[in-house]
């Protein structure tokens, strides 16, 4: 029992001096400069703008393009709703939830400036190139033009800007999973686990 007992004390110990060793030996992320930050965005409504042109100027509303017989075509319709067809006649709504949703992203970009961590800059940019995107649709338009079809699965049709958007969500919580599992307390309780099993045994 005192063996036992002496090990905890350790055991905590090591958790109490974990944080700031585990951090400093926690490889440095890189970082996304402010520049970066807004070309990516600006790069996102610009081809997302682009296609959208190129689909109102070749293709009928409601007209199609088949690139793989059942599975993947262009078809050119009018989104009155969220990405995705979600939430159609919503457009005042929309709008103004891409308004706060786009202030909130840039606020947060301007507090880390250029200290914002790789992954997170990314995870943020591209949704924010997304909602412009198709805000500038929604103000200009009334509506947002779609147009990749994956008629194998019957996915909503959706954009450029849509798939930025939903990229960016899956980076960002992709990057919270792997900082909760790389916590030192995570990290601790991993690696003091086989010794423990050891002495049940």
């Amino acid at each position: 029992m005192q063996t036992l007992e002496t090990k905890d004390e350790e055991g905590r110990e090591r958790m109490d001096a974990a944080p700031a060793s585990f951090v400093a030996s926690m490889p440095a992320e890189k970082t996304l400069p402010s520049v970066a930050f807004y070309a990516i965005a600006l790069s996102v409504i610009a081809l997302d703008q682009m296609v959208k042109q190129w689909t109102i100027a070749a293709i009928p509303v409601d007209g199609s393009i088949p690139l793989w017989a059942g599975v993947f075509q262009l078809t050119h319709t009018q989104n009155r709703g969220m990405a995705f067809s979600l939430l159609p006649g919503q457009t005042l709504l929309l709008a103004a939830a891409a308004i706060i949703v786009s202030a909130v992203i840039v606020l947060t970009q301007r507090r880390f400036g250029a200290k914002m961590p790789l992954t997170l800059g990314l995870a943020l940019t591209l949704p924010l190139g997304g909602a412009l995107g198709n805000l500038i649709d929604r103000l200009r338009l009334g509506y947002v033009t779609d147009l990749f079809d994956f008629r194998l699965i019957h996915f909503p049709v959706f954009n450029v800007a849509d798939a930025a958007i939903t990229i960016g969500i899956a980076l960002l919580m992709w990057r919270t999973m792997m900082i909760k599992d790389t916590t030192p307390e995570a990290t601790l309780s991993t690696r003091d686990a086989a010794p423990k099993a050891q002495e049940m045994q």
